[in-house]
């Protein structure tokens, strides 16, 4: 996911030519370790929200 994000912002922002692909790196480089510590912070919110919508307690 963060790598499909990594390169649609790169795309919209740079465009896409033959340096693409060490830009899209680079932003992947820094966006990979963000989503990995968003996912450990955010996971009791989204668990507790999703035990809400399933109706368990």
């Amino acid at each position: 996911m963060s790598a499909f994000v990594a390169a649609v912002v790169t795309a919209v922002n740079t465009g896409i030519d033959a340096a693409f692909a060490l830009r899209w790196l680079k932003a992947w480089a820094i966006a990979l370790p963000a989503a990995i510590v968003a996912a450990y912070l955010f996971r009791p919110l989204a668990w507790r929200i999703a035990r809400l919508i399933a109706g368990a307690r």
